[in-house]
C-alpha cells in the first residue's frame, strides 16, 4: 500500500491518513488537506477497517458527510450512514442504561464519577452519536467499592470473570483497582474503578482529589458527577499513555476535550500534573495531539510541551499509534513506560509488577485451587514470555504476508 508522509512523525498509508485528516477536519472545520487525500485512489474497505480498529467509525462517517460527501462512492456513503445510525442507536440504549445505574447509585447514596463513555461523548463531542463506547466507566472511592459492587449485582450485573479465593479480598487488594461487570440479558458492560490507574505506574491521580474537584453536570433528564476539566485532561492523557496510544480515539478524546472545555484552567492543570508526576505524561500527550490532530494550544502551553524529551516520547507514541500490524513488543511498552518513572525505585516497581505480579488475565487463563494461589507468581512470568514470543511471531507473519 502506498504511503503518504502527512504526519511529522512518519509516513502512513493513504487510508489511515484519510481517517486522521477527517478527525483534523472535524476539530478545525478546515478541509483543505482532506480534499487532497480524497482526490487520491482509496481502498474504502481499508478505510472502514482502519476506522473500526481505532473506534472512529461514527466520527469518520459524520465528517465525510459534512466535508467530503461528493468524493465518496454512493454505496460506501450509504453503508457508512447506516453504520453511523446503528452506532447512534446502540449509544442511545447504553445512555439509558447509564442513567438507570446512576439512579441506583444515587438511591443508595454512593457517590460515583462517570469517566469516559457517555459523559465524555456528551461533554467533549457534544453529540453522543459521534463517539463509540462499548462499556460504562464508573469511579468510586475505595471504601465504597463493596457497596458499589452490591448495587451492580442488585441491578442484574455479575463479575465478568470469576476471581480466585475471597472475592472481597481480591477486589480490595487488586493493584489494577478495576473490575469488570456484565449484564447477561442486554450484554451491557460496566468497568468499576476505585483508582484512576494501576498502582505500578509512577504517575497517579489521587482518588480523594478527583472527588473533591468533581463537578455535577446536568444533561437533559440526567444529572451526573464528572471529573473537573483539569483532571479529565490528566486522566485522558494518563489513560492513553498507560495503553501506549494504540487507539486514535483516545487522542481524539484529548483534542475534543481541550477544545470544548472552555473553563479549563491550564495553571491548575499543570500544578496538579506536577504534583501527581503527570507533567511529562501531559506534555508529550498534548504534543502528540498537536502534531497528529492539529490541536490548537495556547502558545505558552505549546512552547512548554516542545522539548527534546517530549518529542522523543511523542515520536514513540506515534509509532505505536500508526503501526499497521497493530502490534508491539512487551519490552517496547516497558521502555516507554519506564521513561516516566521518577527514579530507580519506580523503575524496579514497574518491572516487577509487569513481569511477576499476577493480574486478572492470569486468573482467567489459568485456574488454580486456593492452596496453590502462590503459583500465580510463577504463572505470570511464564505467560509474559509466551505472550512476548507470540507477538514476535505475529509480527513476523504480518511482515511475510502470512
Amino acid at each position: 500500500m502506498q504511503t503518504q508522509p502527512s504526519l511529522r512523525y512518519g509516513a502512513v498509508c493513504r487510508e489511515t491518513n484519510l481517517v486522521v485528516q477527517l478527525a483534523r477536519t472535524f476539530l478545525s472545520g478546515a478541509n483543505g488537506c482532506l480534499q487532497e487525500v480524497l482526490a487520491q485512489p482509496l481502498d474504502w474497505a481499508a478505510v472502514e477497517r482502519t476506522a473500526d480498529f481505532h473506534s472512529m467509525m461514527p466520527l469518520v462517517a459524520y465528517a465525510l458527510k459534512q466535508y467530503g460527501e461528493d468524493s465518496v462512492p454512493p454505496e460506501i456513503r450509504e453503508r457508512l450512514q447506516q453504520r453511523w445510525l446503528l452506532t447512534a442507536r446502540n449509544n442511545l440504549v447504553r445512555l439509558q442504561e447509564w442513567r438507570r445505574i446512576l439512579n441506583a447509585f444515587q438511591s443508595a447514596n454512593v457517590a460515583v464519577i462517570s469517566v469516559k463513555g457517555p459523559a465524555l461523548a456528551l461533554l467533549a463531542y457534544r453529540n453522543a452519536a459521534l463517539r463509540e463506547f462499548l462499556d460504562l466507566d464508573l469511579l468510586v472511592r475505595p471504601g465504597d467499592m463493596p457497596a458499589a459492587r452490591d448495587i451492580l449485582v442488585h441491578e442484574g450485573y455479575r463479575l465478568r470473570f470469576p476471581m480466585p479465593g475471597n472475592a472481597d479480598a481480591v477486589l480490595l487488594h487488586s493493584r489494577n483497582r478495576q473490575v469488570d461487570f456484565v449484564h447477561d440479558v442486554p450484554g451491557f458492560l460496566v468497568d468499576l474503578h476505585w483508582g484512576a490507574l494501576h498502582e505500578m505506574f509512577s504517575f497517579q491521580l489521587p482518588v480523594d482529589q478527583l472527588f473533591e474537584a468533581a463537578q455535577v453536570e446536568h444533561h437533559e433528564a440526567a444529572s451526573f458527577l464528572r471529573l473537573s476539566p483539569e483532571h479529565m485532561l490528566l486522566y485522558l492523557c494518563a489513560h492513553g499513555t498507560k495503553h501506549c496510544w494504540l487507539n486514535l480515539q483516545w487522542l481524539c478524546d484529548v483534542a475534543c476535550h481541550v477544545q470544548t472545555a472552555q473553563e479549563l484552567n491550564w495553571e491548575s492543570c499543570i500544578h496538579w500534573a506536577e504534583a501527581a508526576n503527570c507533567g511529562l505524561v501531559l506534555r508529550h500527550s498534548l504534543l502528540l495531539a498537536q502534531e497528529v490532530l492539529g490541536l490548537d494550544l495556547p502558545s505558552s502551553i505549546s512552547n512548554d510541551c516542545d522539548t527534546a524529551k517530549t518529542r522523543t516520547l511523542a515520536g514513540t507514541a506515534s509509532s505505536f499509534l500508526f503501526r499497521e500490524d497493530g502490534n508491539f513488543r512487551h519490552l517496547e511498552a516497558l521502555r516507554y513506560h519506564l521513561a516516566f518513572a521518577r527514579g530507580w525505585r519506580d523503575r524496579a516497581t514497574l518491572v516487577f509488577e509487569r513481569i511477576f505480579v499476577p493480574a486478572e488475565s492470569d486468573w482467567q487463563e489459568v485456574r488454580l485451587p486456593q492452596p496453590l494461589h502462590l503459583l500465580y507468581y510463577a504463572v505470570r512470568p511464564v505467560r509474559f514470555i509466551l505472550n512476548h514470543l507470540f507477538r514476535q511471531i505475529r509480527s513476523l507473519e504480518w511482515k511475510l504476508g502470512l
